[in-house]
């Protein structure tokens, strides 16, 4: 670094890049801004030119293909005296080449247990990628692997499909037979505990059917998938609910895992409902972009892909609600680079092996929708949407509305805040406030998720 600038000087520079970050952001879409600038870091001012940071080669890439001019441009007009950006990339240039990630560190055997070898190894805690649509529920999973039946006792877990739950629930198996190899850890998704019961009973002369019971009711930890998959099935229901009172008294700890929650459950028993709420429920939500750009960069790390930023940022937008599918989606560009001899994946590939999947793009949802979504859900008129009233009620809606189209569009900030005739200043801030206030109230970021389920056809 140059030494002429010392802490003062340094101290200036991040001030002048603060306030060209106020520029940028009003001639970038607040996708490419959270994605592409904000995560940029001054390096030095070398002849009139700012140096700034990136972290990857592929970010290097196509920041100067698309945005160079733009920040340079901002640059100057908040300090004349700099005419020009350059780019670098943080890590070590070795490191970098060809952007091929390490060898995976090997992953500890889980327990050789009959109920504990079905978890799978790969899904651990460190696989699971956390953001604030998820942060609360891996939190509460992590308290029950750490001290299994001291916290939360049950915990229910909850979600959409394709969003993480059986690789949560395989991840607190893994920690516990880990960590705990001395506790019986017994796992099943309920088909399969059905399917056992319904052996037994049928055999229940030769004594299955007391091997079923020790089996369940002698658990330390016992991990249930698919609970909503007892609806309509009474015995077990009612096996179910034995097991889990005897276990419940004993303070082992239980697991359950559904795809709605436990409110929305009323064709199971009673009895059985009550006590899924009895210790504490966790949604995971729809994960947000950044969310989804990591999951897919730490499958392409994991899996040693050389995928472009450009195709991980293409698949993440494209799909908004199921993990599972954006992660297909990346295996078919893969796969479909291989079978053409290529040996990266290019947009052009990616855009060809996804033709024919039936893909939610984020782009055919429209401002005017979900404006229209956020007044149906709040119940308020779009013109008070729209209008100047400040009450506490409107104002959430306009800022939750502002939130929404940034993380569904790619529409630059100053075109948004045109919508409900505000400075972007404005979009940023409503963008930051809700996204903060979704990592601690849970009923706001519910309400948020099921807005983007309607407007995603959901």
């Amino acid at each position: 670094m140059n030494t002429y600038y010392e802490s003062e000087n340094e101290l200036n520079l991040n001030k002048i890049w603060q306030e060209s970050l106020e520029e940028i952001a009003k001639k970038v879409s607040a996708i490419s801004y959270d994605v592409w600038i904000k995560s940029l870091e001054v390096v030095d001012l070398k002849n009139n030119t700012l140096v700034l940071s990136t972290s990857s080669n592929s970010g290097k890439q196509t920041i100067l293909k698309n945005y160079k001019d733009i920040i340079a441009a901002s640059v100057n007009k908040v300090h004349k005296a700099i005419i020009d950006v350059e780019i670098i990339v943080s890590s070590d240039p070795e490191e970098e080449e060809d952007e091929q990630p390490v060898v995976q560190k090997t992953i500890k055997p889980v327990s050789k247990t009959v109920e504990s070898s079905s978890f799978n190894p790969k899904y651990t805690f460190d696989t699971f990628v956390v953001g604030p649509s998820n942060q609360f529920v891996v939190a509460a999973a992590k308290s029950v692997a750490e001290n299994p039946g001291a916290s939360f006792n049950p915990l229910f877990i909850y979600g959409g499909v394709g969003l993480g739950k059986t690789h949560l629930l395989h991840a607190i198996g893994n920690y516990i037979t880990d960590s705990n190899p001395k506790l019986k850890v017994v796992y099943a998704p309920i088909d399969k505990f059905t399917g056992e019961l319904t052996e037994a009973l049928r055999n229940s002369k030769n004594g299955i059917i007391s091997e079923f019971k020790a089996k369940y009711s002698t658990a330390d930890v016992l991990i249930m998938d698919d609970i909503q998959s007892m609806i309509g099935r009474e015995a077990t229901q009612n096996e179910f609910f034995n097991i889990f009172n005897e276990l419940h008294e004993h303070g082992k700890q239980i697991v359950v895992a559904s795809d709605r929650p436990v409110s929305e459950l009323k064709q199971l028993a009673e009895r059985i409902t009550s006590r899924l709420a009895w210790g504490i429920l966790a949604d995971i939500g729809y994960p947000e972009l950044e969310t989804r750009i990591a999951i897919l960069n730490k499958k392409a790390y994991l899996e040693r892909y050389n995928v472009s930023r450009e195709v991980i940022n293409y698949i993440a937008e494209s799909v908004t609600t199921n993990v599972r599918e954006m992660e297909g989606m990346l295996t078919r560009v893969v796969f479909y680079a291989k079978m053409m001899g290529q040996s990266v994946v290019t947009m052009d590939t990616a855009r060809e092996a996804l033709k024919d999947i039936a893909v939610q793009n984020a782009e055919t949802i429209d401002a005017g929708r979900i404006i229209d979504c956020v007044c149906k859900f709040y119940s308020i008129k779009k013109e008070e949407l729209l209008g100047k009233r400040r009450t506490k009620e409107i104002a959430l809606a306009r800022q939750i509305t502002m939130y929404l189209i940034t993380e569904l569009l790619s529409m630059p900030l100053e075109a948004v805040g045109q919508i409900f005739n505000k400075d972007h200043s404005t979009v940023i801030y409503a963008k930051r406030q809700i996204a903060n206030e979704c990592k601690t109230n849970r009923k706001l970021a519910v309400e948020i998720n099921d807005m983007k389920q309607m407007l995603n056809g959901k």
